[in-house]
């Protein structure tokens, strides 16, 4: 166990791995052996060792390693009873906000997503991530006006990717804000360089209505 930590210790996890793997028997070395392989990217390997360090000792770390398991696994359902408890346990951590955030989004739960990337925001005012994910939740929830505000407030904190640009396009193309729309399209049109062809094709087709209706 010494050695190994010594190896980790050095970032020389192959070796780590190769000497806990000699001891299937110690519940603390295959605890460190499972967090190891999942680091490594092994992480079919990782989650039997995630599981039993779990059973044995339920901390928020070896939950966590075990819900980011089950995440890459894509068993989203195993995930998510493991992420509540961790941030029962944690409430005001950043990053487990937005990674529960982002599994209920990607289940299409988008009201609890959005409450976890608000609550994100709260602990990060100046997390152009955190806002640029609230701002996807109003969208698909179809609250527009904060979704606008949102978008804003991304840019304003420095991000403002082509797709921002696109979102905001289309916010303003339902609300009928013509002249605004047209403005949002043509800029994402000048940065996206091809990049988003099918958004791309759209935001053209969107322009030339938008030019008739302006020229009415």
């Amino acid at each position: 166990m010494e050695l190994g930590s010594r190896y980790e210790e050095k970032g020389r996890s192959a070796e780590a791995i190769e000497i806990y793997e000699q001891f299937p028997d110690k519940p603390e070395v295959q605890e460190r052996l499972g967090h190891l392989l999942l680091q490594a990217g092994r992480v079919e390997e990782a989650a039997p060792h995630l599981q039993r360090a779990v059973s044995r000792s339920p901390t928020s770390a070896n939950r966590f390693a075990l819900a980011t398991a089950y995440i890459k696994l894509k068993q989203a359902d195993k995930a998510l009873p493991l992420l509540n408890l961790v941030v029962a346990e944690e409430p005001d951590d950043f990053e487990l906000l937005m990674v529960r955030g982002r599994l209920l989004r990607d289940q299409r739960k988008f009201l609890p997503a959005a409450q976890d990337f608000v609550q994100a925001i709260q602990i990060k005012p100046k997390s152009a991530e955190a806002w640029r994910e609230f701002a996807g939740m109003l969208i698909l929830l179809k609250d527009y006006p904060k979704a606008l505000a949102a978008l804003d407030r991304v840019e304003a904190l420095g991000d403002a990717p082509p797709s921002l640009h696109y979102f905001r396009a289309i916010i303003l193309d339902k609300a009928r804000q013509y002249k605004r729309a047209l403005a949002s399209y043509e800029k994402f049109l000048g940065l996206s360089n091809d990049a988003f062809p099918d958004e791309e094709f759209k935001a053209r087709q969107r322009i030339k209505v938008i030019k008739r209706i302006l020229r009415r």
